[in-house]
């Protein structure tokens, strides 16, 4: 289970590209116009210093625009840390023409997406629309660009939700980690201050200091127009010009230089939290983004820690068992990078030992290189994932957003990989191995458990931090409501064009596997998904997590290939293998489909479960479940299930329990391999481009000699209506994850598509809008950061679950379960024929994103097929939807929307 780290507010993206890339140059088409070759991005910096982007990609009907702004909190003065993420907060909350609420409803009336994010270096407003709707994001970006308004009652609701956010952080102790070691690591450089701020300058941040802030950085010469997708590159300049043309530039500004005192110093930072699982996180210093190494990082964190071929993996995971996980990533500010280790302990005990192991490989990094088989490993991984990357628009506009303003390059995404290959790979990976990660030069991390003579100090530490936020904050009170949306009324959606879904072939092998399948050859890559029939609901009772653990034994060895060896056939090659209960995913290059196809036949049919590995993976699964319940952003999900699903599978624990895990032996795994690893009932989707291969008869040879025994159907048990009560699960954290669930309905019920319009109404739905009910709530109060849910979470052939779930300070539990149910009881008030309307709009939208890669496009065809839909059943959806009366969508959503009938949980400081 690798450690997800949520740098504050930031979109974490690692982007590489194609290994066998021509070096592309750029060449001038036109005055103020210059195209990328091969790549064609096309790029124009108008009269005012704007500088806009454009990068035509016609996969899907979908747009993503990004306007980038060349400041962050690195350009923050002392006493105002965080207005920089503040003021990102506030820009969409009204301008001189729009009201508070007006963007998030034409976001939403346009079926379009609208987030922004701060970083040390940058600051970005993003939307993604349908083609038809996109050009109405540059009329708000544009307006967004010098006529906000700062309203001194929205800064106060604002702020709140930022204290909330702040609280939020501080309880992911990895982010809070990287947080404190950059403090140590960058002493002098404005890095050392958390991109959020510190909470002493936020509560006396006014008005006044926001705008002028934005005044200075907020221009059009310190910024740039990032746009892809399904769009002309003359007609995005020309309506630039009209959008942006008028705003004026400061031809006076200029960026500050900030200097990096360099030193021989080795910091050492330790957390101490209420966890059951330690954390070991090692950085090193490396250069910045602006340097233009990318490719060789990239390479050696493949070399060094990144899979399971890697030499710290099979080091410390396959061989001496010290650790369960291994990963490292780099963090690549402008000025200054960082590269971290993660490392997933076993035992606290082995850190010295871990570290010799480290040090070790890094000593013979720097010496001998890495070998010719760990490049081409380490190259073939890096261009399965830049071809990852072309599939999305968002992804690509933001990768190219953040690589022009950190090299100025537009050409740079799209040749560095080129660039580095030309370059001596390996004489370049010793020479920055031996630079940058001595063992002189690392600096330590760790998460440690709080010896229990600690604890009532960190409670007393909370309390204190508590009462002062209740202080301060009480006297920035929210008095008006919210703005309604005024403009977004006079504002029309476009009329969307018809989009042809595709449309799978069907055909069955000898062993009555199930295959779907569907060519594309607009890249030379492949996706494959097999679903079984069987996942974690066949486990046993009292063998829970039973499923898992087989499937992650999958991965331990067949009667040809040993664990390793089967690792490294994997990465060579730059595959992708995920396994899950009932579920198995693998990527490849075209190249390489009849190897993978291999490699897949052999999991499903020759794994051998040695016992040694066995025991590996069990110390696995057992560390698993202790960071699971680490985290009660994770496990309130369970606990939510258990309440609805008693006695039911659906409440079964995927990752089991200790006793469970404990208990499992070989005996158990081969009887569940043997039994339910079976094409009995499984269906198999592939998406991309196999046009260099006879499938039937490929697949025939290969996954045709796979055989199994049939497997039976599940008995379900009535699933009975829940009593209103409340649970409380007590652990030390900053906030309370506080969540409400009730009775649902499965996705056949007659009802069903009624409860998915106005769950987009009421929670945002698939298109994740800001323009919904409970977000409004958000709006109000500031009482919480974030907040969502469902009306049909977790429906399927069995019903599922109404949900809502958010995260709230203690001191403003009671307040939040309040207005919390006030919103569930009171949900169907005051609802329009227009929010309908926007509700079937954003559902059609949504639909076309499960089309823009192979992966959705596979998981799409096989939704399909688990559920006897036809072909252009996405064809009838928007029609099918349009037939919906308001009266009956309300009359269904009252029936399950009351806060009576639900069961309230509550995991923190209780």
């Amino acid at each position: 289970m690798k450690m997800i780290i949520w740098l504050i507010n930031i979109i974490i993206l690692t982007f590489s590209a194609f290994g066998s890339a021509k070096v592309l140059s750029v060449e001038k088409d036109k005055p103020g116009l210059i195209m990328v070759n091969q790549a064609k991005v096309y790029q124009k910096v108008l009269h005012n210093g704007l500088t806009v982007l454009v990068k035509s990609s016609q996969i899907v009907p979908k747009v993503s625009i990004q306007l980038w702004y060349n400041v962050g909190s690195k350009d923050e003065r002392d006493g105002e840390k965080g207005i920089a993420h503040l003021i990102e907060h506030m820009i969409f909350k009204g301008t001189d023409q729009l009201s508070e609420s007006d963007i998030n409803v034409m976001t939403h009336k346009l079926s379009g997406y609208c987030n922004a994010f701060t970083s040390h270096d940058y600051t970005g407003y993003l939307f993604d629309f349908p083609e038809h709707n996109w050009r109405h994001a540059l009329d708000m970006l544009s307006d967004c660009m010098r006529n906000c308004r700062f309203k001194e009652t929205h800064l106060n609701s604002e702020l709140k939700a930022v204290i909330q956010e702040l609280k939020m952080y501080k309880d992911n102790y990895a982010s809070d980690l990287i947080d404190k070691m950059l403090t140590a690591m960058l002493p002098g450089h404005p890095y050392t201050h958390p991109i959020i701020g510190y909470k002493h300058d936020l509560w006396e941040l006014q008005r006044s200091a926001l705008v002028d802030f934005y005044q200075k950085h907020y221009i059009p010469n310190n910024a740039t127009l990032v746009v892809v997708g399904a769009v002309q590159p003359e007609e995005v300049f020309e309506l630039a010009e009209q959008k942006f043309g008028s705003i004026a530039a400061n031809l006076g500004y200029a960026k500050q230089e900030f200097y990096l005192p360099q030193d021989i110093v080795s910091h050492s930072v330790t957390i101490y939290r209420d966890v059951q699982q330690p954390t070991m996180m090692l950085g090193y210093l490396i250069p910045g983004a602006r340097a233009k190494q990318d490719y060789t990082t990239e390479v050696v964190a493949w070399v060094l820690g990144n899979g399971r071929d890697s030499r710290l993996w099979r080091k410390l995971v396959d061989e001496e068992q010290l650790a369960v996980d291994v990963d490292v990533m780099s963090y690549d500010l402008f000025d200054a990078g960082i590269l971290f280790i993660d490392i997933q302990l076993s035992d606290l005990q082995h850190q010295t030992r871990i570290m010799d192991i480290i040090n070790s490989e890094l000593i013979d990094l720097a010496k001998n290189g890495p070998t010719q088989e760990e490049l081409h490993r380490a190259m073939h991984k890096i261009k399965v994932d830049y071809l990852a990357l072309l599939e999305s628009n968002h992804k690509q506009a933001y990768a190219l957003g953040k690589s022009f303003l950190s090299t100025g390059a537009a050409d740079y995404l799209y040749s560095y990989v080129a660039i580095g290959e030309k370059s001596n790979l390996k004489v370049a990976v010793q020479e920055f191995v031996s630079k940058y990660l001595r063992p002189t030069a690392v600096n330590m991390g760790y998460v440690l458990p709080l010896v229990e003579s600690e604890k009532e100090h960190w409670l007393e530490l909370q309390k204190i931090s508590d009462i002062e936020d209740q202080r301060i904050l009480s006297g920035r009170e929210r008095v008006e409501s919210v703005e309604p949306a005024v403009y977004a009324h006079q504002v029309q959606p476009d009329t969307a064009p018809a989009f042809n879904f595709p449309k799978y072939e069907l055909l069955y092998l000898d062993n009555g596997l199930e295959v779907v399948y569907y060519q594309r050859s607009d890249l030379p890559k492949i996706n494959l998904v097999l679903n079984l029939k069987a996942d974690n609901l066949y486990d046993d009772w009292k063998l829970q997590g039973l499923a898992n653990f087989t499937s992650q034994m999958l991965l331990e060895g067949t009667k040809s290939l040993s664990a390793q060896q089967l690792a490294n056939e994997l990465e060579r090659y730059g595959m992708s293998l995920h396994v899950g209960p009932g579920q198995i995913s693998l990527n490849m290059l075209s190249a390489d489909f009849e190897h993978g196809l291999k490699l897949l036949y052999a999991i499903l049919a020759e794994s051998v479960f040695a016992q040694s590995e066995i025991e590996k993976v069990r110390n696995q699964l057992l560390t698993d479940l202790k960071y699971f319940w680490d985290d009660p952003s994770q496990f309130i999900g369970q606990i939510l299930r258990e309440q609805i699903y008693q006695g039911h599978p659906y409440s079964k624990n995927m990752l089991g329990n200790e006793e469970s895990i404990s208990g499992i032996t070989r005996a158990n795994l081969l009887d569940f391999y043997q039994k339910f690893i079976s094409p009995d009932g499984a269906k198999l989707a592939i998406v991309g481009d196999f046009s260099a291969y006879n499938l039937p008869q490929t697949l025939e040879k290969i996954l045709g000699k796979w055989r199994g025994p049939q497997v039976p159907d599940l008995d379900y048990p009535a699933i009975p209506q829940v009593v209103e009560h409340t649970i409380d699960y007590p652990i030390n954290r900053d906030q309370i994850v506080l969540g409400f669930v009730g009775n649902s309905i499965g996705r056949s019920h007659p009802d069903y598509d009624k409860l998915v319009l106005f769950d987009q109404i009421f929670t945002g739905g698939a298109l994740r809008s800001m323009s919904s009910k409970l977000f409004e709530l958000r709006e109000q109060s500031g009482l919480f950061y974030t907040i969502g849910g469902s009306l049909i979470s977790n429906s399927g052939k069995q019903p599922g679950m109404v949900l809502v779930r958010t995260i709230v300070s203690q001191d403003r539990l009671a307040e939040a379960e309040v207005q919390i149910k006030n919103a569930i009881d009171c949900a169907t008030q005051n609802v329009t024929d227009i929010e309908l309307q926007s509700a079937v709009n954003a559902i059609t939208s949504v639909m076309i994103d499960s089309f823009d890669c192979n992966h959705k496009i596979a998981q799409a065809f096989l939704f399909l097929r688990r559920f006897d839909l036809s072909k252009d059943y996405f064809d009838n959806r928007a029609a099918q939807l349009a037939k919906i009366k308001l009266a009956d969508v309300l009359q269904v959503s009252q029936r399950y929307l009351d806060s009576s009938k639900m069961v309230a949980v509550r995991v923190g400081r209780v």
